[in-house]
């Protein structure tokens, strides 16, 4: 008895022990897995800010690799802003109303500026603004991308796109490129984050933003649309009244174009009539133009990824964002492109485009998962060199195409012609105008737009609606915009100027001839314009540096062309008439 009692105590002891060893290792177990839990949602925070830094680090770099990069079309849009602000409405230079933006938020943005300051720098505004919203674009590309991958590829995108030179010019150029793609990309987060079955829905009113931000975004504006209306009727939740609910936000686009169309007189902006032959010198233009960008940015090595995210997973984002992608790009074919060199066709979708790639490197990667573990990192380092190689292609500190060094010579002349020629020249361009209204035709619409009291008559057709329905391509690359020459000289203009270089010598010219033939489609415009009888020879001569910008002026009635001083340090004369000084 007493030794089966003594087995039941050492028994139960056994037990006790047992116990306490188990609840002791659940405990440690426990403490240990939330340890860990905590040190890898650190981690992921420490991921994140190590992200946000070389992001800005990156974007940093590229910004300061393009320098004040500045393009005489970004002053189109300022011109307008400066004349709302005060007061004169949306027109171009001195009243002349004409849509010859086709960024009518961005225009109301820039004048909001204008209007707390008058002398604001509008560039930049323009470029601080464009900064944020690149910083708000790169939030939601890493929203989107969390959607259907993981941190590590969400991040891997994001670097490529911080890589970007184009899209750093693009956010130097002054332009809606960049606040463009930004809303689009905000809009396309909110309308996939908002639940179908709510019984109030707005996501449609950042699509309406994305159309009034620029012309083209009535494409995805169109698209989105179409996409809740299949949508709904596939998953036979079709309710019209609910349907008009959420097209409710259309109202104010549909409120603006009517205003526009009345306003103007036209229903687009003339610079989309002036652009209709920019594929007639080449009919493979825009497939180039795509070509180009492509390889310009190295994606041929990412598009697969986009593809394998889209036959893997076609899910309802995979498919909504995959379709905006192709329709932009079908747009962007049938109206052939620009010849800015930072692709800004193509820009606005970049950012949907990495998505697509991040969505396939992950679901490639889950694929590869149920391999054996030394086999996974071949695809691994695959995937990895992929997005270096686009990342390096997208840098233009390495040339590594002859497009990418064809593009990086334009945006050099580009940045020159801008600062030495049109910027330096704005207030001899001014001491031209004799009177506010004056005509001073021009083919850089931009600056002398802006900087000058003359109605501008812009001789591309971009802010002139007669030579944009009626123009061809005569003496002119066409993706530039239109010629008229008979429209120039039906608008009576009082003033033409050479060609680049704006400034000269004081002696570069010895008659009327030789001026006419340095005036933008001089010739043409001789077979109309009688210039040796209605015109007269004047240059604004800067008597520090002894440079001149030469001119045409109209002969008037009571207007003696005598020499004058326009400000201190230049002087207007006509040298080929009496009592002028002479070379």
């Amino acid at each position: 008895m007493q030794r089966s009692k003594r087995s039941e105590a050492q028994a139960s002891d056994r037990c006790l022990r047992a116990n306490l060893r188990d609840r002791f290792q659940s405990l440690t177990m426990h403490r240990i897995r939330r340890f860990f839990d905590t040190h890898q949602r650190e981690a992921g925070w420490v991921g994140i800010a190590v992200l946000a830094c070389l992001l800005v680090w990156f974007t940093h770099a590229q910004l300061a690799a393009v320098g004040d990069w500045r393009v005489d079309d970004a002053y189109i849009t300022f011109s307008f802003s400066k004349n709302l602000a005060t007061g004169h409405g949306p027109t171009f230079s001195h009243g002349v109303r004409v849509e010859g933006y086709s960024n009518f938020l961005w225009m109301l943005v820039m004048a909001v500026g204008y209007v707390f300051r008058h002398d604001l720098a509008a560039y930049g505004a323009a470029r601080v603004l464009s900064v944020i919203l690149l910083a708000l674009m790169a939030v939601g590309v890493w929203r989107l991308c969390r959607r259907r991958a993981g941190w590590v590829a969400s991040a891997a995108v994001l670097l490529v796109l911080a890589h970007s030179t184009d899209l750093a010019r693009a956010t130097m150029s002054g332009l809606e490129t960049v606040p463009y793609a930004a809303v689009l990309t905000l809009a396309t987060v909110w309308y996939l984050e908002e639940s179908p079955d709510r019984p109030w829905r707005w996501s449609l009113f950042g699509f309406v933003l994305v159309a009034l931000m620029r012309i083209d975004g009535f494409v995805p504006l169109l698209y989105v649309i179409g996409f809740e209306l299949v949508e709904s009727h596939a998953a036979k939740r079709l309710h019209w009244r609910r349907f008009a609910t959420w097209l409710a936000p259309v109202l104010v686009y549909a409120a603006w174009f009517v205003w526009q169309w009345r306003y103007y007189g036209l229903p687009l902006p003339t610079t989309y009539y002036a652009k209709t032959l920019v594929d007639a010198d080449d009919p493979y233009r825009a497939s180039t133009y795509a070509w180009d960008f492509v390889r310009a940015l190295g994606l041929q090595a990412l598009l697969p990824f986009a593809l394998i995210a889209v036959a893997r997973r076609p899910a309802r984002d995979t498919v909504f964002v995959a379709l905006l992608v192709v329709g932009h790009g079908a747009y962007v074919l049938q109206t052939g492109g620009d010849w800015m060199p930072f692709w800004r066709f193509f820009i606005p979708v970049l950012p949907l485009v990495m998505v697509l790639a991040a969505w396939g490197l992950s679901e490639a990667w889950r694929t590869c998962r149920s391999l054996p573990a030394w086999t996974r990192a071949v695809p691994a380092l695959v995937a990895g060199w992929c997005c270096v190689f686009s990342a390096r292609h997208a840098d233009a500190t390495t040339v590594d195409t002859p497009q990418e060094r064809a593009v990086l010579g334009l945006a050099a002349a580009v940045t020159a012609h801008t600062h030495d020629n049109l910027l330096a020249s704005r207030a001899m361009m001014r001491a031209i105008v004799r009177s506010p209204g004056d005509r001073l035709v021009t083919d850089y619409g931009g600056v002398f737009g802006l900087y000058t009291d003359a109605s501008v008559i812009e001789m591309w057709g971009l802010c002139n609606a007669d030579i944009a329905l009626h123009g061809g391509r005569d003496g002119i690359t066409p993706v530039y915009g239109k010629s008229c020459p008979k429209c120039v000289a039906d608008a009576a203009p009082d003033y033409f100027h050479t060609m680049i270089p704006l400034q000269r010598s004081a002696g570069a010219f010895k008659n009327i001839d030789e001026v006419v033939k340095a005036v933008f489609l001089g010739t043409l415009l001789a077979k109309y314009i009688d210039f040796r009888k209605e015109f007269a020879v004047g240059r604004v001569r800067d008597t520090a540096a002894g440079r001149a910008l030469w001119f045409l002026e109209r002969r008037r009635p009571n207007i003696a062309l005598v020499p004058r001083d326009a400000q201190p340090g230049l002087v207007v004369d006509y040298p080929f008439e009496s009592g002028g000084t002479r070379p």
